[in-house]
This record gives C-alpha cells, sequence and structure tokens, in this order.
C-alpha cells in the first residue's frame, strides 16, 4: 500500500515510517502537515491511506483529516495520537477517521488495520471492474439487440412486399 505519514514528531515519523516499509508498504513521510495536504491534493490518487498524528502546530490531525476528505471523500485516515482522551478519540470519529490509536501505538493492531483498509479497497477495485465489464457487456448486447431489431424490420419490409405483388 502506498501511505502518506503525517506527524510533527521526526522520530516517531521515522520509526513508523520504516516499520510500515518492512511490511510491504510505500511511505512517504513528512513533518509539515499543511505541506502533506498540498502533496497529497496533487497526488490522491497516489495514496491508499493517510496516517497523521493528532496534535500538531498549524494543523491538527481533524484538520488534516477534513482536508484529506474535501479532496478524496473516499480517503481513509487513521489517527494517531500521545492523548488518547475519551474527547480526541469522539472527535476522531464524529469526523469519520477510518481508526484511532494512542502512542504507543500497538504495531500488530495498526498492521491488521491497514492490511483491513486494503481488502477493503481491493474489494471496491473488483466491484469496480465488475460494474465495468457487466456494463460494456450491456452495451454489446444492446448493440446486438437493435442489429437484429433491424433486420427483423428489413425482414418484415420484404415479406410485406412479397404479399403484395
Amino acid at each position: 500500500m502506498n501511505i502518506l505519514i503525517i506527524d510533527d514528531d521526526p522520530g516517531c515519523l521515522d520509526s513508523l515510517s520504516s516499520s510500515l516499509q518492512l511490511y510491504s508498504h510505500n511511505c512517504e513521510a513528512h513533518t509539515n502537515a499543511v505541506k502533506a495536504i498540498e502533496i497529497y491534493r496533487d497526488n490522491h490518487s497516489k495514496y491508499d491511506l493517510v496516517i497523521t498524528d493528532m496534535k500538531m502546530p498549524i494543523m491538527s490531525g481533524i484538520e488534516v483529516l477534513q482536508k484529506a476528505l474535501e479532496i478524496n471523500k473516499d480517503v481513509k485516515v487513521i489517527i494517531i495520537t500521545a492523548y488518547g482522551d475519551v474527547e480526541t478519540a469522539i472527535s476522531a470519529v464524529n469526523n469519520h477517521a477510518y481508526a484511532f490509536f494512542g502512542k504507543p501505538i500497538n504495531f500488530q493492531e495498526l498492521l491488521e488495520t491497514i492490511e483491513r483498509v486494503e481488502n477493503e479497497n481491493t474489494d471496491k477495485k473488483l466491484t469496480m471492474e465488475e460494474q465495468k465489464k457487466v456494463s460494456e457487456e450491456y452495451a454489446r448486447l444492446k448493440k446486438a439487440y437493435e442489429e437484429l431489431q433491424s433486420l427483423l424490420n428489413k425482414e418484415r419490409g420484404r415479406g410485406g412486399e412479397g404479399k403484395a405483388k
């Protein structure tokens, strides 16, 4: 998966990015949330997931989540925080965060959540491909039906002329 990670703590950012890369995830890490959102805006189709810290200068994790959703309504955003109070968790859920993790992160649970996102994305892609195939088959059958109708109409026209003579 291609993951955009945003955290103002370079140590946490490097640790999380390195750990996820060990599991074959491509990670792009940023300490500046504003810059990261600009990058996401320009390349959002490149990313399968956004992971953001909650408490950062200039832009909070909730603001990152809201801006990412404005750019792509289907984005999956995981919020992480060292301040895992109930109000923060409720705010994350109310703003449509995919998941919420306190620091230190339970890495196994994070991997399971990422796998769930990956499976959902795969299922969505398969469904879209299946819908495309059904649409293409429908268009092909519709065209064949119209051609058959045209041939039948021509045949009826000829049959009618033959009886009249």
